[in-house]
């Protein structure tokens, strides 16, 4: 089979706008890495986020809140322009199928992925502010062992919620998720009580007998 000259050439420009596109978004990942980690340190992100458990968890992975955003956004860059190339690059081969796949690839899943990330993000330094304001309302260390476990709890639940969310914004299916997640929700509640009723017993016992 003879391939044409102008096959040839066809192919060389799309192979070229793919390469071409991918690396502008290598670049542009790489300087807004860089501008991410600048602005956090300018203006103590952090710090700031460190007072949240997501914070503390993106500590234990040895990155700062500045280099943990610039990775992520540096690679959402990466994977939009080289989903970007392909995309033009099959367009101007007439390849319909290739180039609608990754259109509903960039709708839809990097799209989606930004908002769920947004969304936890935003959800659980939500839920930590309101969990720190439960343990503050009280300052007496019995009321504490009876509020720990109940907030805890809390904590867990609105997490696992915020997660559901998240994903169902995302454009993905939950009911898989919902079904898979029911019993677990379940144990923690019943974790949740024994301990409660626990501590209860534990301070009943603690308490001295008044004399007759």
């Amino acid at each position: 089979m003879e391939i044409s000259p102008d096959f040839i050439v066809d192919v060389s420009i799309s192979i070229g706008l793919v390469a071409l596109l991918s690396i502008l978004g290598f670049l542009l990942g790489k300087g807004v890495k860089l501008l991410v980690v600048k602005v956090s340190e300018k203006l103590g992100f952090d710090e700031w986020l460190r007072r949240f458990s997501f914070g503390r968890a993106i500590k234990r992975t040895g990155l700062s809140a500045g280099e943990f955003f610039g990775i992520v956004t540096a690679w959402i860059f990466y994977i939009v322009f080289i989903v970007l190339g392909i995309h033009y690059g099959s367009k101007y081969l007439g390849l319909a199928e290739i180039a609608d796949v990754t259109r509903q690839l960039l709708n839809v899943y990097v799209v989606g992925f930004v908002k769920a990330l947004v969304i936890i993000i935003t959800g659980f330094i939500l839920t930590d502010v309101f969990i720190s304001y439960v343990y503050k309302s009280s300052e007496l260390r019995t009321e504490m062992q009876l509020l720990a476990p109940v907030a805890e709890y809390l904590r867990l639940l609105f997490y696992i919620v915020i997660v559901i969310f998240a994903i169902e914004q995302a454009g993905i299916n939950v009911e898989a998720l919902t079904s898979m997640l029911t019993p677990i929700i379940w144990g923690l509640t019943v974790a949740m009580l024994l301990i409660i009723v626990f501590n209860i017993i534990q301070l009943t016992k603690g308490k001295p007998r008044l004399e007759e």
